[in-house]
Formats: structure tokens, sequence, C-alpha cells
């Protein structure tokens, strides 16, 4: 009393169940490709804002220091006139500047440098999130072809 449809629908449900799983697995992969090139593009421009960022950080800190040389020759040619006790202070008083400037720039760098380093993290961590699903799946395919054949 079995139909000789109903064997064949199991095939054909079979047939359309693995099109449909691979149609879906390349809509996630379209999708996933992407999101990737959309992280690509994003992170293209932040690369090109941060060497803007950058490069006026250096140009800023340059001008500040000419700034500050410039004050300091001012600030020599007047204390040559004054006695040897007010040139010491005025010494210690440049060494002074110079080092908070050093630091103040090494302060900057360093947090510029960690956005940077937790941009790239980020980045790398999002893009394993991402492809980690998509590697099982594929090792389970690959898996299974092997077995089938």
């Amino acid at each position: 009393m079995e139909d000789p449809k109903k064997e064949q629908d199991p095939k054909k449900s079979i047939t359309e169940g693995f099109e449909n799983f691979l149609s879906d697995l390349q809509n996630r992969v379209k999708n996933f490709q992407n999101s990737l090139l959309e992280q690509h593009r994003k992170g293209i421009e932040r690369w090109n804002q941060n060497q803007e960022r950058i490069k006026d950080f250096f140009q800023n800190s340059k001008k500040k220091f000419d700034n500050q040389i410039t004050i300091w020759k001012q600030d020599f040619k007047k204390k040559q006139i004054e006695t040897k006790e007010q040139w010491e202070l005025t010494k210690q008083k440049i060494s002074q500047d110079y080092q908070n400037w050093q630091e103040k720039i090494k302060k900057d760098f360093n947090s510029g440098l960690k956005k940077w380093n937790r941009f790239w993290i980020k980045g790398s961590f999002i893009f394993l999130l991402f492809m980690t699903p998509i590697l099982i799946v594929i090792i389970i395919i690959a898996i299974a072809i092997n077995l089938i054949q």
C-alpha cells in the first residue's frame, strides 16, 4: 500500500533541505564577507583619521617646542644681564620646563598608542568571533563529505 511518490518525497526533501542549507550557508558567507568589507573600510577610515591626528599632534608639538625655544632665547638674553644666581634659577626653570614637556609628550603618545592598540585588538576579536562559527561549519561539511566518500 505504499505509494511510490512517498518514497521519492524523502529524497526530494533531503535534496531540498541540503539545497536550502547550502543557500543559507552562501547567504551567511556573503553577509560575513560584507561585514568584513565594512570593517575593512571603517579601519581604513580610522587609519586615515589617526594619521591626520598624529600629523597634527607632531606639528602642534613642534610649534609648541619652537615657541618655547623662542621664549627661552628671549629669557636667556634678559638673564645675561642679571646676576649669576638668577642665571642658575633660570637654568633650573628651563630644565624643569623641558622635563615637563617631555613627560607631557610621552603621556600623550602613550595614550594615543593605547587607543590604537585597543582598536586592533577589538577588530581582531570581532574577526575571530565571526570566523569561528563559519570555520566549524566548513570543518563539519568536510568531515561529512569524507565520511560519505
